[in-house]
């Protein structure tokens, strides 16, 4: 097979978008909104977002890169017919490639330092750097060991949508003295979505570990299933699963009580609620690896229908601020 039509694989295009929407649709449509009604100017332009949202898709390809190197062994054994590394893409190109992102990381990351306006912050020169060290260490040692790796993959994610609150952290202050409602609305919307990638990947993580058990018992990667057998590990999972499905519930029941779109309540039921409550009765009846896949599949489901799902009003036109990022 040709090496260009395998390198999607590679790159996890599907799981990019994912990425850049948990950045772009609370920046765009909650943060940015609230900062404009307040009457302040938001520091991020979209040139300079553009900057951020770019070093985060990045560092976040790197990762997944780094993660298939060493992972090539048990995806082997999980996946073979789904192998890159190793098999169509030789290890050593994959490693200079892991190199060469880390590297463009950090320098987009010492630009965005340079460029962004007075009173200059180090936060780009920590953030970027301490997020690709973690998901070396993750892809290196931690993935191997029970919990701590799927809740450090978990945190990494969750961090995404709040990285545009360090630029503008001025900004939402001075915005507080205007409209303080709105802007502690706006913010504690920002972090809901945080608090939503981090379960609903730390849900996927759980299960992506029952799923690839077989490749992990193989290669000696001591994950919690691996550890303490598939029937215990699923306990933790299908409790993550649960947890997830009352939050969602708790967020329809204040929907419904804030008067939010009927429409919006229906949609949440339908593609958050009932995926979530399937999840959680398939990870605990689940006896096979498709049982696994399937859960995994909702999750995925649920993970992009609440990005736009948890906006309380849209704009006029959304293409528009997509396209003054994307030009």
């Amino acid at each position: 097979m040709n090496q260009l039509l395998v390198l999607p694989r590679l790159l996890r295009l599907p799981n990019l978008v994912i990425v850049f929407l948990s950045q772009w649709v609370p920046y765009w449509f909650v943060l940015r909104p609230a900062l404009l009604q307040a009457g302040c100017i938001p520091v991020l332009t979209e040139r300079t977002f553009s900057l951020i949202a770019t070093t985060t898709v990045l560092t976040s390809l790197a990762g997944y890169i780094i993660n298939d190197y060493f992972d090539r062994e048990i995806d082997a054994v999980n996946r073979p017919n789904q192998v890159v590394v190793g098999r169509y893409i030789p290890s050593g190109i994959v490693l200079m490639m892991y190199l060469g992102l880390t590297v463009l990381v950090h320098t987009l990351a010492l630009r965005m330092y340079l460029v962004l306006p007075e009173p200059k912050s180090f936060w780009p020169l920590l953030v970027f750097p301490i997020v690709s060290f973690f998901l070396f260490l993750y892809a290196w040692q931690v993935k191997c060991t029970p919990v701590m790796g799927n809740f450090l993959v978990a945190l990494l994610c969750g961090a995404v949508p709040v990285i545009p609150l360090f630029p503008e952290d001025r900004a939402i202050w001075l915005a507080s003295f205007q409209t303080s409602e709105a802007i502690h609305q706006a913010t504690g919307l920002v972090w809901l979505y945080a608090l939503f990638a981090f379960v609903t990947n730390l849900l996927r993580e759980q299960v992506k570990d029952l799923e690839d058990f077989q490749g992990d018992a193989a290669c000696g990667c001591n994950t919690l299933a691996v550890i303490k057998g598939v029937r215990y590990a699923k306990k933790p999972a299908a409790f993550t699963s649960l947890a997830v499905s009352i939050l969602l519930g708790i967020l329809l029941y204040f929907w419904t009580q804030t008067e939010a779109p009927k429409w919006q309540i229906g949609a949440g039921f339908v593609l958050l609620l009932l995926p979530a409550l399937f999840t959680t009765g398939l990870i605990y009846r689940a006896s096979t690896k498709m049982h696994f896949s399937w859960a995994s599949r909702c999750i995925k489901l649920i993970m992009l229908a609440g990005l736009f799902l948890l906006l309380r009003s849209w704009p006029e036109d959304p293409l528009a601020a997509l396209q003054l990022v994307l030009r």
